[in-house]
């Protein structure tokens, strides 16, 4: 697994070809089976290919002509209400039931989600989005190993003016309108994909020393 790894790079130049279904839905698939805290799951992936849709979504991004040019974009989109009780106990219940557990909702408040870290980190909107946006970091990185599995390029376009910038709210707004998202959803990412055009060279990489260690 750590070969194609270290073969990772970003493509961002693409050959004008389409890119087919099947592997679209690979690489969602690769983004749905990532880990998450406790099986919350807090994303939605929305494959685009057709030209009005890019280019709506490509108003909101500073790198916006990344999106407009790729033959497919994945949009990532986080979701708050992921994070809502109820919610939790329901993806922790199957989380348990998967190893032969069974709990009731008292239980299952004591056991995970009634101390303090949890009901501190759930306690403010700032801190759930940036539990979001974590998890949606997984996410990303399994579905561009997939990407490059399926013999394609990717890029994560980030840089985006959603609710942690609100620069131009008006338009993000307009663009969850376009795509059906609610309130409590965020669009975190756009992963750009495609035939690569070139191959781009490997990214540099800090010294080992300054990125781990082994204790003991």
């Amino acid at each position: 697994m750590l070969a194609p790894i270290a073969e990772w790079k970003s493509v961002r130049k693409f050959l004008p070809q389409p890119v087919e279904q099947e592997k679209l839905i690979s690489i969602m698939q690769a983004g749905r089976r990532a880990p998450s805290w406790k099986n919350i799951q807090p994303w939605q992936f929305i494959a685009l290919a057709e030209t009005p849709d890019k280019d709506k979504l490509a108003a909101g991004f500073s790198m916006g002509a990344l999106i407009k040019k790729a033959p497919a974009v994945i949009l990532c989109v986080g979701k708050l209400n992921s994070w809502e009780r109820e919610h939790q106990r329901d993806r922790l219940r199957e989380l348990l039931a998967n190893t032969g557990v069974a709990m009731a909702n008292e239980d299952i408040d004591k056991t995970f989600l009634n101390n303090r870290i949890a009901e501190a980190l759930a306690n403010t909107t700032s801190s759930l989005i940036a539990r979001t946006f974590e998890n949606m970091g997984i996410a990303y990185g399994f579905m561009i190993l997939e990407a490059m599995n399926q013999g394609l390029g990717a890029c994560i376009v980030g840089e985006i003016d959603n609710e942690l910038s609100g620069v131009d709210s008006v338009t993000y707004n307009e663009i969850k309108s376009y795509f059906e998202l609610g309130d409590t959803d965020i669009i975190t990412a756009a992963i750009i994909v495609g035939y690569p055009a070139r191959e781009p060279a490997v990214s540099p990489r800090k010294p080992e020393d300054d990125v781990f260690q082994i204790r003991g």
